[in-house]
């Protein structure tokens, strides 16, 4: 396997046309790219790749974890190839869509090939390629309606409310460093359930993310798109503000002046969705619950109750940072609460069958009418 490195800009500068003989040097360049085999082909293309995630990051300003992805995806279609000793086209492609679908998720594939589109596209555009291998090929790919999973009452009131066995509070010698870890992750839990961020959302908040006087966070999401989320709830705000000063104010366990981020981890290090995830997972063992929660499900969680506090669908849209409603719509199919109570009160069992009661029917006689 070769193991060239390009270099971001020397890639996305090899891949430029200078502006003598331009069309001549557009020829050459498609020539060499589609008529090359073996090495010489992986190599290419792996060039190319280093320039179109160049031109992506220095011209498109995509986000880093776009970025990673793209360069995940498109980096193992490559080495299928080179493993496979394949060349870049339809066929090919063909053959590669039935590899991804026989070991990822729908959702995944559609993804990776979406990667793939945008490279394939960008490299015909610059005539890296002559032919464009999703040309062609026509794509169809059922993705099975997935109801988002949310967390029930009782166990989210177990997983917010900290451990209150006696026994054990007073065996346990709490620490000041014991205690300022258990405040943030409190806090974290708090964000989450109250805001209904992404765990992404929720990593990259910095202090001044957090207007206490204003009682309010702003969120940087998905799609560089900003938005504001009032923080409602008092417990959430006397929780939230309680680490902020915790870690604004010197001699405090969280306070670092060298960084800006809100939550940190034990190094004094911005917070990662890994550590997040383990403390979540640490306190739904703690709290006895069984079902396995991801930080995602606060997410849902937060949707589906707005909704059946009859809150506008495009009030949640707003709160959740979706760009579409159809994205929000999903969460009307999770909504149980109502359809519990409209299957009690108007069930087609009961009504078919007569077991319903009657409805009282107020008749007016004629001498109380005169």
């Amino acid at each position: 396997m070769d193991h060239t490195r390009v270099s971001f800009q020397q890639a996305y500068e090899d891949a430029r046309e200078p502006k003598e003989g331009r069309t001549q040097g557009r020829k050459r360049r498609a020539n060499r790219i589609d008529n090359l085999r073996g090495e010489g082909l992986y190599r290419a293309l792996r060039q190319a790749l280093e320039a179109y995630l160049a031109r992506c990051t220095g011209e498109r300003r995509l986000d880093a974890k776009t970025i990673k992805a793209y360069k995940c995806d498109i980096g193992q279609h490559i080495e299928w190839l080179e493993v496979k000793l394949l060349t870049l086209d339809c066929d090919t492609m063909r053959d590669y869509l039935v590899y991804l679908n026989g070991i990822w998720a729908a959702s995944t594939v559609r993804r990776k090939l979406a990667s793939l589109r945008a490279w394939c596209g960008w490299m015909r555009r610059e005539h890296l390629i002559a032919v464009n291998p999703f040309d062609d090929l026509e794509i169809s790919i059922r993705q099975p309606l997935l109801l988002p999973r949310t967390i029930g009452p009782s166990e989210m009131k177990r997983i917010l409310m900290p451990g209150t066995n006696e026994a054990k509070r007073l065996k346990e010698r709490k620490t000041v460093q014991k205690n300022a870890v258990k405040l943030r992750d409190q806090a974290i839990l708090e964000m989450l359930t109250a805001t209904g961020m992404r765990v992404s959302e929720l990593c990259a908040l910095d202090i001044t993310s957090v207007d206490m006087n204003a009682q309010q966070v702003r969120i940087f999401g998905k799609g560089s798109k900003e938005r504001i989320v009032v923080l409602g709830s008092i417990t959430t705000l006397a929780v939230v503000g309680e680490y902020i000063k915790c870690r604004t104010e010197p001699g405090q366990p969280w306070y670092e002046p060298k960084t800006k981020a809100l939550f940190l981890n034990r190094s004094l290090n911005r917070i990662t969705d890994q550590v997040v995830r383990k403390l979540i997972n640490k306190r739904v063992s703690e709290a006895g619950v069984k079902t396995h929660i991801t930080p995602h499900m606060f997410r849902h969680t937060f949707a589906t109750t707005l909704l059946e506090q009859d809150v506008g669908i495009r009030f949640i849209q707003q709160l959740l940072g979706h760009s579409s409603v159809k994205t929000t719509e999903r969460y009307t199919h999770v909504s149980s609460s109502k359809l519990r109570d409209i299957m009690r009160d108007h069930n087609p069992r009961d009504v078919l069958g007569g077991t319903l009661p009657e409805p009282q029917v107020n008749v007016v006689k004629k001498s109380e009418t005169n």
